[in-house]
């Protein structure tokens, strides 16, 4: 089997035996991560295991050089949100791999309320130490990536599951101007505590078929731009309501108070209800830009 060694020799399928990650959300059985995680919302709790094995003598004749003499570092990074890459880096995990097994295993729980879009888990291999010796395509320098996978589940729920209607919307929204809009969100504030998929419902003017075409056919900005406008409407109520404000930490589990919360939350990561506030009485646009790039459903991916 021919073997690339740009820019030096890293471990191949052979030496490294990764087993799949396994998930369990609020303690359930054990499963296989997927393409999606079903089931999920902002209050579940989803933990996270794998193990990974080497063997040494075909890791040692991969790389040229004896791998007893050096230290193998394994690290796990938990990410979220879409796109390419992950916009966030919820948690990272190490360990050495053991000389004496050649196995690591990692297992960790993380929070719904963190998660957004996607769970992204990256795994490499790396050198931990400076390695002498081998030959000239050996890798050698401490943090040299030897090995690397990475997971992608998304979450189930979490893109907008909302009905959407072609409609007359002059005849919803009354003969004012709002008639002539491309679409038009029916919601109520009033109805924080409701289901989060059944508390909205976007409506597509029959008038706008350009517009249409666009949703149907999935087009990233035209989603991304309707998603951005139901969030900015939501999260802009939820956030000025003092009826609510105790729900920003304490929103029952699937509903609009819960998402509204999440949107904020992840826009805004670490940051309390007060200081979301206070970006919106002070800085209206950049409280609507966060939540435009936030609505951002992976273009290009």
């Amino acid at each position: 089997m021919k073997r690339v060694a740009f820019p030096f020799l890293t471990l191949s399928e052979f030496a490294v035996t990764a087993s799949t990650w396994w998930f369990s959300l609020n303690n359930s059985e054990w499963s296989p991560l997927g393409e999606y995680l079903e089931d999920w919302d902002p209050g579940s709790v989803v933990r996270l295991r794998r193990e990974i094995r080497i063997d040494p003598a075909i890791a040692s004749d991969d790389l040229s050089l004896n791998i007893l003499d050096s230290e193998l570092l394994v690290l796990v990074a938990l990410g979220t949100g879409q796109g390419r890459l992950p916009r966030f880096i919820i948690e990272q995990h190490s360990k050495l791999m053991c000389k004496q097994s050649w196995i690591v295993g990692f297992e960790f729980e993380v929070l719904g309320d963190l998660l957004s879009s996607v769970i992204d888990v990256s795994t490499r291999v790396v050198l931990a130490t400076k390695v002498k010796g081998g030959s000239v395509l050996s890798p050698s320098r401490l943090g040299d990536l030897l090995w690397s996978d990475r997971a992608r589940s998304r979450l189930e729920g979490e893109e907008p599951r909302f009905p959407i209607e072609i409609a007359d919307i002059g005849s919803l929204a009354g003969e004012a101007i709002s008639s002539f809009a491309p679409w038009y969100l029916h919601w109520s504030p009033r109805e924080w505590s409701r289901d989060f998929h059944g508390a909205l419902r976007l409506y597509l003017s029959h008038e706008h078929g350009d517009l249409i075409d666009r949703v149907e056919s999935e087009d990233p900005m035209t989603l991304r731009m309707l998603l951005a406008d139901i969030m900015g409407q939501v999260c802009e109520r939820f956030i000025t309501d003092p009826e609510v404000a105790d729900l920003f930490n304490s929103p029952e589990p699937g509903s609009l108070a819960s998402q509204a919360a999440s949107w904020l939350k992840k826009a805004w990561p670490g940051k309390d209800h007060d200081f979301i506030k206070s970006v919106f009485d002070n800085r209206p646009g950049v409280f609507r830009a966060s939540l435009v790039a936030l609505a951002d459903l992976g273009e290009g991916e």
